[in-house]
């Protein structure tokens, strides 16, 4: 296949290997779509690259990208602009971000940044010093489409789209589909710039999320579906609280700044309320994160 060829021919020959992921990962969501629905409809290829990824460069995972989010996780606001924060933006919603921003009179580049381990927003916070930044900076946090803004703010987190994601669960009412969560973002993320007087803005997150409904996910044995179930609550647990150390010996499970998070998209059986688009593990889509920056 043409994209394997390539994907590969690049990564052996990339400088910088989290730099030839990246572009990859972005050559698969951008253009996006014609509509949102084609547009997430491109999952299965996200999940064959990271596939991919995982079976021929595993120590990306368990190396390059686990020392990435230790050690260069960050939240840098931008010199005389607005930083905005939309908690668990993926590469997905960020290339149908860049299409209505590119309809506008303004300057855009993409690049990337990366979450922290676990990828939570708690521990991304602890990690780039939030609770500082907002003491130099002031700070908005958005919870609805929307928000009322004073207009000089230099941090903007707005909840969207993480806490529409956590609405979308298995076995249980769907109060909102993929599209409906991406448009709500999107209002959202209109309405704070509107708002803004700003002349630079730089949108990015705090991590991604991992698609893990039926047929995006990496197949494993009953047995290894048993023991990570047997092992996790979560998408990750505390080496002071559980030994998985034969799951990172059969490369199901990564060990890094003392938790265990499974790798890419390996997945269980999980009973109660449960969600299928997740964070917390060490996967491509949730550790590293777009990093759009306008200048208006």
């Amino acid at each position: 296949m043409k994209f394997k060829t390539e994907a590969l021919t690049d990564l052996v020959e990339a400088e910088d290997p989290v730099n030839s992921v990246w572009q990859a990962v972005w050559n698969i969501w951008a253009p996006p779509g014609d509509d949102i629905g084609s547009h997430y409809s491109r999952e299965p290829q996200m999940v064959e690259y990271e596939r991919l990824l995982l079976d021929v460069y595993s120590e990306f995972y368990t190396d390059i990208l686990t020392d990435k989010c230790v050690n260069e996780a960050s939240m840098n606001v931008p010199e005389d602009g607005t930083l905005i924060m939309m908690d668990s933006m993926s590469v997905r919603e960020a290339s149908l971000f860049v299409q209505f921003l590119q309809s506008g009179d303004s300057d855009l580049s993409v690049g990337y940044s990366y979450s922290t381990v676990p990828s939570e927003t708690m521990p991304f916070r602890e990690r780039v010093g939030y609770s500082d930044l907002k003491k130099e900076y002031k700070t908005a946090s958005v919870k609805s489409q929307e928000p009322s803004l004073d207009g000089d703010e230099r941090i903007v987190w707005c909840r969207f789209p993480d806490a529409l994601l956590e609405n979308i669960q298995e076995g249980k009412t769907k109060l909102s589909s993929i599209e409906e969560m991406y448009e709500k973002s999107e209002t959202a993320l209109r309405n704070i710039i509107a708002q803004l007087d700003t002349d630079t803005l730089v949108i990015t997150s705090d991590h991604g999320y991992a698609r893990l409904d039926s047929g995006h996910t990496f197949q494993i044995s009953d047995r290894q579906k048993n023991r990570l179930q047997d092992t996790f609550s979560g998408r990750f647990e505390s080496v002071g609280e559980v030994n998985a150390d034969d799951l990172v010996e059969e490369g199901l499970v990564v060990e890094a700044d003392g938790y265990y998070m499974p790798l890419g998209r390996y997945t269980w059986p999980a009973g109660g309320k449960y969600s299928n688009f997740q964070h917390g593990g060490l996967s491509v889509s949730e550790c590293i994160t777009p990093r759009i920056t306008v200048n208006l």
